[in-house]
């Protein structure tokens, strides 16, 4: 008669043989051409955690972050999930951060393209607000033709279209534009 200790010793190798098996055919590798086959068509590249760099003259111009990044070849672009873009050497701004929830980056002209709750903060406490925004690497500026808001310590702006030159701070609004200046007293009662 076996003992419970042998009882014991075959039950677990039992268990453990069950279990190999189960997570191998769990992890079983699929073959290269369902792999392929399972990818949307018009997708050749998909990332998760992309990070890019741009640099001009030795100097980091820009930074790419998203969560996901799908790369199509025949269009040379790639597709980005919750985008996070930071400027750098942007004058008296700052470096400026943007944040938006897709986007598109050109990859051959670095144009970016987001939309989806648009947030642009700079170093000095200012924020922009919209729902699209398009940035021209070439001319390093920021446009959109979308309703705007933009909050900063003293002032509240609203207006439609936009265009800020990153090197110069130059600030653009189209039309429709409505601002409220605030006196400082009231400035530091609203923090």
């Amino acid at each position: 008669m076996l003992s419970l200790r042998r009882w014991l010793a075959l039950l677990i190798f039992i268990s453990v043989i069950a279990l190999a098996v189960v997570v191998r055919q769990a992890f079983q590798q699929q073959r290269p051409e369902e792999i392929l086959a399972a990818l949307p068509k018009q997708i050749d590249l998909s990332l998760e955690q992309l990070h890019y760099t741009q640099n001009e003259n030795g100097q980091r111009s820009w930074t790419l972050d998203a969560d996901k990044a799908e790369y199509q070849r025949d269009e040379n672009q790639a597709l980005l999930d919750k985008v996070r873009l930071q400027f750098y050497q942007t004058g008296e701004a700052g470096n400026i951060q943007l944040e938006a929830e897709h986007g598109t980056l050109h990859q051959e002209t670095r144009q970016i393209e987001v939309w989806g709750r648009v947030v642009v903060k700079t170093a000095r406490g200012e924020q922009l607000f919209t729902e699209r925004l398009q940035y021209d690497d070439q001319r390093r500026q920021l446009t959109t033709d979308e309703p705007v808001r933009i909050l900063a310590p003293q002032l509240e702006l609203t207006g439609t279209g936009l265009q800020v030159d990153l090197d110069s701070g130059h600030l653009e609004v189209k039309d429709d534009v409505w601002m409220l200046l605030l006196p400082a007293e009231r400035k530091k009662r609203r923090e």
